[in-house]
């Protein structure tokens, strides 16, 4: 599956040194297990990044237990069976538990001691200005203690494990930014106060992907929002492209169609891996010389091309049980605790606590 990669990770951080005596640099990532399954969008917007980021850097993947709970306080049941289901997903998708550090935020405390430091440093207007929160409310959700403080509790999942990139899709920039704007005023607060002149908390640099258009052509491609998933079947896959919004203004194949903003050749660009075929279905469509339904039928193949490694992969995955990605998780939070005790220790001590 790591043909598929081509991110641009920042040349900064891939030519710094690497040898046994300098630490990879660190990148981070993690999802909300809201639900057991992917849209295939996420894959332009942080799992590329994942992919091609395994070989140079330190990759450190959370699952975001407690961030679920903001949403789904009253589904807490389904959350450990939606981080198996993520984790399996993503090893079959090519990270390597080898070469990954995979672990759950619960399994943290030292996130949640950095939570409450460092929510005595923010400020109640940068977090009412937070696009997210306008978003999960716009949704219908409840607003409670716990998706005021959503930024917050981002901020110590990136900062305590010492992150120097954090790739997220476009519409989660802002959780990059209040990190960076924390950790750069705890530093402020406690400058000077570590043996040597050490830095506290690192401050991380976002890696900024693509947010896919939803198949209906209105706002995001999302676990909530709807998509295609890595978990469906060819068939469903076919039902899902084939009844994708396309040019509103057209209304006959002769017609001629607009491409550009159109969802069937945004996901045409981001999964056909034929360009010279995609091109020459775009000039075909801006001429009035083809057709949707063959325009769908190659998108069809394309994301099949696409999938269908995926799908054995993780039946094969699946044969081998729940516990096996247990004890990746197991594996993975010895070192993410490590990590994050060396982490609070810095806080504790710049503190004088």
């Amino acid at each position: 599956m790591n043909k598929h990669t081509n991110t641009n990770l920042p040349n900064q951080q891939r030519d710094k040194p690497t040898s046994s005596d300098i630490r990879k640099n660190r990148l981070m990532s993690g999802d909300r297990p809201t639900n057991d399954s992917y849209v295939i969008g996420v894959y332009q917007g942080t799992m590329k990044a994942r992919l091609q980021a395994q070989d140079d850097y330190e990759v450190f993947i959370m699952s975001a237990d407690y961030h679920a709970m903001t949403t789904h306080y009253d589904r807490t049941d389904q959350i450990r069976h939606n981080q198996i289901s993520l984790i399996r997903t993503q090893i079959a998708l090519g990270l390597d538990p080898e070469k990954v550090v995979f672990y759950r935020q619960s399994r943290l405390p030292q996130t949640f001691r950095l939570f409450t430091i460092l929510g005595m440093i923010t400020r109640m207007k940068e977090l009412e200005k937070q696009p997210m929160l306008k978003e999960k409310l716009a949704q219908g959700h409840k607003l409670n203690f716990g998706l005021m403080g959503y930024p917050v509790l981002m901020a110590a999942d990136i900062l305590i494990v010492d992150s120097d990139v954090v790739p997220v899709a476009k519409d989660n920039e802002a959780h990059i930014e209040i990190a960076k704007l924390l950790a750069e005023r705890f530093n402020k607060i406690h400058s000077g106060k570590l043996t040597e002149g050490r830095e506290v908390l690192k401050v991380p640099e976002g890696l900024i992907g693509d947010v896919m258009i939803g198949l209906d052509g209105q706002g995001k491609s999302g676990k909530s929002t709807g998509g295609i998933f890595f978990s469906d079947s060819a068939d469903e896959v076919r039902t899902k492209v084939m009844s994708m919004y396309t040019d509103p203004n057209r209304i006959r194949a002769t017609d001629p169609g607009t491409v550009e903003g159109n969802p069937v050749f945004i996901y045409h660009d981001a999964f056909n891996e034929n360009k010279a075929e995609v091109e020459d279905l775009k000039e075909r469509y801006r001429k009035g010389t083809v057709g949707d339904v063959e325009v769908k039928e190659k998108l069809y193949q394309a994301i099949e091309l696409f999938l269908t490694p995926v799908r054995e992969r993780l039946g094969e995955l699946e044969k081998l049980g729940d516990d096996c990605i247990l004890d990746i998780l197991r594996t993975g939070e010895v070192r993410a605790n490590k990590v994050a005790d060396e982490v609070i220790g810095r806080v504790i001590e710049a503190m004088g606590f």
